[in-house]
């Protein structure tokens, strides 16, 4: 699904701009005030927005005059005026019943016809058949574009901007179609390398000992982090996309990010039988709750 950004200073109208989306065609990126929004989201592919005129922070005008300005070719409906500008492309008196929004929407940013929409898809492939290969050669460091003298927020920017490109769960939508589970499939292998460098890279013991690893030639070391869960447990699986998905279990359990792990073990579980796979989920149950 598409990113779209909303943002509105009241925050019940907030969610009922969200609630008010068309269903299963965007992710919102949510908001109420306009501030550093734009420099947080300026290397995603941000092409649509729905923008209150008032924010928690004052005026939206600074925020769309920034948005213009970043996206050339993003499209801003503006909701709470009639009074259209140079930095929005449609208006609309708001709150509205929700098929007047959608309305809207589709008439400013209509769906892509299935060739447009195709033309992307293979774009986006060949650029994950370019990503992938070069990663096979590259540090941790590379792989994230990043110096060996980054800081650690540098780090952690970086990785959650190309979780928001990459994550696999961005392509369920496509999941079923022969070309879809091919891209899934070349996302998730990429994604595991992003997690695999920011599991290494964000924790200080790992990153000095990788730092000594790279001096001599080694560029991986990730079961070096693999301290929560066994190291094996993806070699259990039988299933292709299942060791996938525990591998990047295996990545979240090392940040002890447990929600995620649990939704990446559920994943593999959904795939095949396993009775470590089980045991593991049963266990982060217990811990979260």
């Amino acid at each position: 699904m598409e990113e779209i950004l909303t943002i509105c200073g009241d925050i019940d109208t907030l969610r009922k701009m969200v609630e008010d989306l068309p269903p299963k065609r965007f992710t919102p990126i949510a908001s109420k005030k306009g501030g550093a929004i734009v420099k947080k989201i300026a290397n995603r592919e941000m092409r649509f927005a729905i923008v209150h005129k008032t924010l928690a922070d004052g005026d939206s005008l600074n925020l769309r005059q920034e948005l213009k300005a970043t996206f050339p070719d993003i499209k801003i409906l503006l909701l709470g005026t009639t009074q259209k500008d140079a930095y929005s492309d449609a208006v609309l008196r708001y709150p509205v019943p929700g098929p007047v929004l959608r309305n809207a929407i589709s008439g400013l940013y209509p769906v892509a016809s299935k060739g447009d929409d195709l033309a992307q898809w293979r774009a986006f492939n060949r650029e994950l058949d370019s990503i992938v290969s070069a990663f096979k050669t590259q540090s941790y460091y590379q792989i994230l574009g990043l110096q060996n003298t980054a800081p650690h927020h540098a780090l952690v920017n970086i990785y959650d901007q190309l979780s928001a490109r990459y994550h696999p769960d961005r392509y369920a939508t496509i999941a079923g179609s022969k070309w879809g589970d091919v891209i899934i499939g070349k996302v998730t292998s990429l994604y595991q390398l992003i997690v695999e460098a920011y599991s290494v890279l964000s924790v200080r013991r790992s990153r000095k000992q990788y730092d000594d690893e790279l001096k001599k030639g080694n560029i991986r070391m990730i079961e070096s982090v693999l301290d929560d869960g066994p190291v094996s447990l993806f070699t259990t699986a039988k299933n292709p996309q299942s060791r996938k998905f525990l591998k990047l279990a295996q990545a979240d359990l090392a940040k002890k990010n447990w929600s995620a792990a649990l939704q990446n073990l559920r994943f593999a579980q959904s795939m095949e039988d396993n009775a470590l796979v089980d045991e593991k989920i049963a266990e982060i149950e217990k811990k979260i709750k």
